[in-house]
């Protein structure tokens, strides 16, 4: 798969992942805590499943590979997962969005400590202008809303939400280095997640009883999509953009989320989208389109060709 079709896929996972800011922040409001985290992950486990049916027989080879994938499955899902649940619950989306923006920064961090790998001077560029375009975004281009912002536990998490992403992204690297398919981890990933919840649901709903669940079936629609496509179906593709991209470049398209959240909320929540916001996108996608131009080696297209029979 080329650099180009890679990145108009991670901007379609930027969409997903975008609109989940805003129906998740509606689903915490109708579902129990942990039957919402559960739910989401058996549908995204399922539609994996059904997608990698053909590969299920891949397994890790050894105990390394081993590490490498349980790595990413507990810390970029299980923790991952649980964490910004919690922090959404407890914060606003503005508050989530501007700590979230900080991703690229994070991951190319700790990018050049893993991987020792050089920050391109289009890639810092890129960097600054999508987080100076997120904070236009969420703080509506008011250094007044900035003043105001109020932090809480839910902050703590997010930012526990964000730090357990950008790890994740080296296990996710490793694992796809020894060809191990980015749709198998997304696949352990869900699976195990569904596996650690399932004794939080149970517990959950002996408290408040199964009666407690939506009978609407337009909210268990909003589950569903949920579940499918910015879980798992979104994680799938993002964990291919890392194979082939690299933690750093696939970080940038990050800053794209507060982006599709605040036209995700004008959309489903009717709220105003402001002329400095709307300069605020301008910058965010500047910064991705700077941030993602690294060159590639021959030998990274060399190993990309010699793996691409075995990737889902």
């Amino acid at each position: 798969m080329n650099h180009t079709k890679i990145k108009w896929i991670l901007l379609l996972v930027i969409i997903m992942w975008g609109s989940n800011f805003v129906i998740t922040k509606i689903l915490l409001e109708s579902f129990p805590f942990w039957t919402l985290l559960f739910f989401r992950n058996v549908f995204a486990a399922a539609a994996l499943v059904w997608i990698v049916r053909k590969f299920l027989f891949i397994i890790p080879k050894n105990k390394k590979v081993w590490g490498y994938v349980l790595g990413a499955s507990i810390i970029g899902v299980v923790i991952n997962n649980a964490l910004f649940q919690v922090g959404l619950k407890y914060t606003s989306a503005t508050n989530a969005s501007l700590i979230m923006g900080l991703t690229p920064l994070a991951t190319a961090f700790i990018s050049y400590l893993v991987f020792s790998a050089p920050l391109h001077w289009k890639q810092l560029l890129g960097i600054g202008l999508g987080f100076f375009g997120v904070t236009l975004v969420v703080l509506k281009g008011s250094i007044t809303n900035l003043i105001q912002l109020s932090f809480n536990i839910g902050d703590l998490f997010i930012i526990g939400a964000l730090l357990t992403f950008s790890i994740s992204f080296i296990f996710i690297k490793k694992a796809t280095d020894v060809k191990f398919p980015p749709a198998i981890i997304s696949l352990y990933a869900y699976a195990l997640s569904s596996i650690c919840y399932l004794p939080f649901v149970l517990w959950e709903q002996s408290v408040i009883g199964w009666g407690e669940l939506p009978s609407s079936l337009l909210l268990w629609l909003m589950l569903l999509y949920v579940g499918v496509f910015p879980t798992g179906v979104g994680n799938m593709l993002w964990n291919r953009g890392i194979s082939i991209l690299g933690p750093g470049q696939c970080a940038i398209f990050m800053n794209g989320i507060p982006l599709v959240a605040a036209i995700t909320a004008v959309i489903v929540l009717d709220e105003p989208i402001l002329m400095l916001q709307i300069i605020g996108f301008l910058f965010i996608g500047t910064g991705v389109i700077l941030g993602s131009q690294t060159s590639k080696p021959a030998v990274e297209k060399k190993d990309e060709k010699e793996s691409s029979s075995i990737s889902v």
